[in-house]
């Protein structure tokens, strides 16, 4: 049983309170002022101001300030927040009964004599309280620009009149841009401007803390190091640009990803939860246009792309601001390959490729909704679940029982779950252990018939991937166990004609190079030994006409032993209701919007023509016709004698002269 992993802990959004903290190089700054402050002998009073935007970090430099001056001789540090009190609170009595317990006796008698003082007595008083010490008293007021413009205002006459007191330096706190230039320069003696951080020490300070997240949740193995530089930087990194951006994304982040840690690409769900805080109009858009982002094929340049696309794309450009444009740009162009280049500008990214699911990438449209969402959609499959079906590659009974399952389970589309199942199976074989390939394949095999239809060809696909990680030896003595121990003889001789089709078998051109091929020729040879004793197996239990794929099963039996193949055609076809059978393995199901034209059912098709080989269509076109009348029922078999007879017609008229099968090599 695994060990719980502890919860994330949320970083309050706190100033830091000792240099110990510090990542940005901002200590130095703060012994830099307090030094000056310490050093300062101000007969009438001074103020200082720090300016700096809000989650600049500027409160922490006046902490790191605060702490500095605490050794210092003389002096003390009060802290005056004139954001903390309501509306109709006198700003000065408060500012002077907060001043009177950190002066002497002559402080203390004042706070006693309070009441019967006006402000102006007491200023007096206190100016000469102030005037006989020898210790500095240094007030902070934080975070002016948190106050309404009438608070400001209050404050500023505040700090006016009590800027000639003795032995007082003020430090102000706020951002200068939120109060006229002319303003700053009545209220403020001497600025200091928040240093900026040092280069990288955001984004380190960032990586510091994303570290100890994905120690705790690891990113998945095919997040890679490449693919991080290319979305941090530039890219995430761009939008971080004060110290309070890294507390938030990282706050995000804690909640976030540890539910969904290993169903998406970790690098990816860092750069979409980063555009979510810091660019929420863009990421609410690409959310709701899937169609315009996700995907991997793109035009190869900006000018080949169509001016909706254009028009859609250069609109949520537009919309950004200067300062984060082309960070921003890169960013979304690197996520999605669907997005055609920005004209104007040279932006590397890799390119567009089928990788996207397996990599667990925003850009995939199976997984771009998890990233939205923050859970797999039921139309797919997550990691989770995967793993656990996985678990059971080991058994080909359990394997074939997993298969058969998934093929009965629909989601909410009404879409078979073993769809994305085989898709992820398909995607998931290079790094399946080799031990577990030959169980699979069996299982797979097992319920392979089952599984025709719609699915056919990614049932051959995924046995094929699956084939291809074992050597050629293994493979040709698995697929012979198999062939030897089933009953799907439609299975087998289609497999082995597919087999032959590498090969080029029977003068056909090769369809993969040697080197490719999934058995050699000798072992083809024996293969196709082995299918032929399964059609013969079948012919002597009676159960050949009811083989799937029949219509398959004969053309190769006929290659392999064309008297054997026949002479058992022309049997079966002596008797109506086996002549009925036969014909309607030939019927194919198609999509042929001309053949509603012609009179024909549109879904099907049925050439007599394909028979010929084995037997002539005008040998039992009349046959036919008049079964087509005689027996006429719903369902497959009608629909094969009246393809039958309307295309036989079609090509012929009414005529049914008899004649022999032809020759075809």
């Amino acid at each position: 049983m695994s060990t719980p992993r502890p919860p994330a802990l949320l970083s309050p959004d706190l100033p830091l309170q000792t240099a110990a903290d510090d990542r940005l190089g901002y200590a130095r700054f703060a012994r830099h002022m307090a030094n000056s402050i310490a050093a300062m002998a101000p007969a009438e009073g001074i103020v200082l101001g720090l300016h700096g935007v809000t989650g600049s970090g500027r409160t922490s430099v006046a902490n790191l300030v605060r702490g500095d001056l605490a050794g210092a001789p003389n002096t003390v540090v009060l802290e005056f927040n004139p954001w903390l009190f309501a509306a109709g609170d006198d700003l000065a009595g408060r500012f002077f009964y907060q001043l009177l317990p950190a002066l002497t006796d002559e402080g203390e008698r004042l706070a006693d004599a309070r009441a019967p003082l006006d402000l102006v007595s007491l200023r007096v008083r206190l100016s000469r309280a102030l005037r006989a010490q020898r210790t500095k008293f240094v007030i902070v007021m934080d975070d002016l620009d948190r106050l309404d413009p009438d608070r400001v205002a209050e404050v500023a006459r505040l700090v006016k009149v009590i800027a000639a007191f003795p032995n007082l330096v003020h430090v102000l706190v706020f951002d200068r841009a939120h109060l006229p230039p002319s303003e700053v320069a009545q209220l403020v003696q001497v600025p200091f401007d928040l240093p900026l951080p040092d280069a990288g020490s955001l984004q380190q300070m960032f990586l510091d803390h994303l570290r100890e997240l994905l120690e705790q949740y690891p990113a998945a193995s095919v997040v890679t190091e490449d693919h991080w530089s290319q979305i941090f930087s530039p890219g995430i990194d761009s939008l971080i640009r004060t110290p309070r951006d890294v507390v938030r994304l990282m706050n995000v982040l804690r909640l976030t990803y540890p539910p969904i840690s290993g169903e998406v690409n970790t690098v990816d769900f860092i750069a979409i939860e980063a555009l979510r805080l810091f660019e929420p109009t863009l990421h609410d858009l690409i959310r709701r246009t899937p169609e315009r982002f996700a995907g991997a094929t793109r035009p190869r340049t900006a000018a080949t792309a169509d001016p909706a696309t254009k028009e859609f794309h250069e609109g949520w450009i537009m919309a950004l601001d200067p300062a984060v444009r082309l960070g921003v740009i890169t960013l979304v162009l690197r996520l999605f390959p669907a997005v055609p280049d920005v004209q104007g500008l040279i932006i590397h990214r890799e390119a567009p490729g089928d990788g996207a699911r397996q990599e667990m990438l925003v850009a995939s449209p199976e997984l771009f909704l998890t990233y939205f969402q923050f859970v797999v959609p039921e139309t797919a499959i997550s990691n989770a679940e995967m793993e656990s079906h996985l678990a059971q590659a080991g058994d080909p009974g359990a394997f074939a029982a997993l298969l058969t399952r998934l093929a009965s389970e629909r989601d909410s589309t009404g879409a078979r779950r073993v769809v994305p199942f085989l898709a992820r199976l398909e995607d998931a074989i290079p790094t399946i252990d080799v031990s577990l390939l030959a169980p699979m394949v069996s299982g797979m095999l097992d319920v392979s018939d089952e599984l025709r239809g719609e699915l056919d060809t990614t049932v051959r696909s995924v046995l094929r991937s699956l084939l291809a990680r074992l050597d050629e030896p293994q493979r040709f003595a698995l697929l012979e166990a198999e062939m030897r121990r089933r009953q799907a003889v439609g299975w087998i001789v289609s497999e082995v004609a597919r087999l032959g089709r590498e090969h080029g078998r029977h003068g056909e051109a090769p369809d993969l190079p040697e080197e490719q091929r999934t058995v050699t020729l000798d072992h083809l040879a024996a293969l196709e030994q082995v299918a032929l004793g399964r059609i013969r197996e079948a012919v002597s239990s009676n159960r050949l006409l009811d083989v799937p794929l029949l219509a398959d099963v004969l053309d190769r039996w006929r290659v392999w032993d064309r008297n054997e193949c026949l002479t058992w055609v022309n049997a079966i076809a002596a008797d109506d209701d086996s002549l009925i059978r036969l014909v309607g393995a030939y019927l194919r199901q198609v999509r042929d919007p001309v053949a509603g034209e012609r009179g024909l059912h549109a879904a099907y098709r049925l050439d007599p023509e394909t028979m010929r080989p084995l037997i002539a269509p005008e040998q039992i076109v009349e046959r036919v016709r008049r079964l087509a009348r005689e027996r006429a029922a719903a369902g497959d078999p009608q629909t094969a004698l009246d393809q039958f007879v309307l295309e036989y017609e079609l090509r012929h008229g009414h005529e049914g002269a008899g004649g022999e099968p032809e020759e075809v090599s």
